[in-house]
């Protein structure tokens, strides 16, 4: 057996408690688009407006990214290859398509990295923490290979790293960031 599907093993078969199996449900779910992309809501909202404008288009990005890199991939995933994977049966844990990379944890890695390098100290532990999380419940619940995880991982850090310093110094981005949220914030208050 590889390397890959020797750790898969190892963490899909981790056990079947009850409230792990919730855990990782709960993490994995951190990981969809739709609720990765509120962290900039939140943002906004502790009026970090330049740091919620990034975070929602890293998001955005890195799904697109993801998306593509899977559709070049067609990587196959654990449960359609293997008969004894352990997958739980809740909507939001199911997943569909290729693997490679993991979206959830390229997009939970994306903003951990973007929070650890603009939103200061005190994120960075839990963003790390969950983004981890987010990458181990993938395995756990059976819908990707530890690589498909580490890649996804790579991925998010590479956009978030990328995204840092385009949001720095005067730039197409950064006057296009600038413009929108002059906007926002005028049609807010408005």
């Amino acid at each position: 057996m590889s390397l890959d599907g020797t750790m898969f093993d190892a963490l899909n078969h981790a056990g079947c408690d009850p409230a792990l199996d919730l855990l990782m449900v709960g993490a994995s779910f951190l990981g969809l688009t739709y609720i990765s992309i509120l962290a900039g809501p939140l943002l906004w909202q502790w009026k970090r407006r330049e740091l919620a404008f990034d975070a929602v288009a890293l998001v955005l990005i890195t799904s697109l990214a993801a998306y593509v890199l899977k559709l070049l991939f067609m990587r196959e995933r654990p449960f359609e290859a293997l008969a004894d994977a352990n997958t739980i049966a809740w909507p939001f844990a199911l997943a569909t398509g290729p693997a490679m990379p993991s979206g959830h944890t390229a997009r939970a890695f994306a903003l951990a990295a973007l929070l650890s390098l603009a939103g200061g100290r005190s994120w960075r532990l839990p963003a790390i923490v969950l983004a981890a999380l987010v990458g181990l419940s993938r395995i756990y619940l059976g819908v990707h290979w530890p690589s498909d995880v580490l890649v996804g991982a790579l991925l998010g850090v590479t956009l978030a790293a990328g995204m840092h310093w385009a949001g720095k110094g005067d730039n197409a981005y950064t006057r296009a960031r600038n413009g929108a949220i002059a906007r926002l914030k005028g049609s807010s208050e408005a």
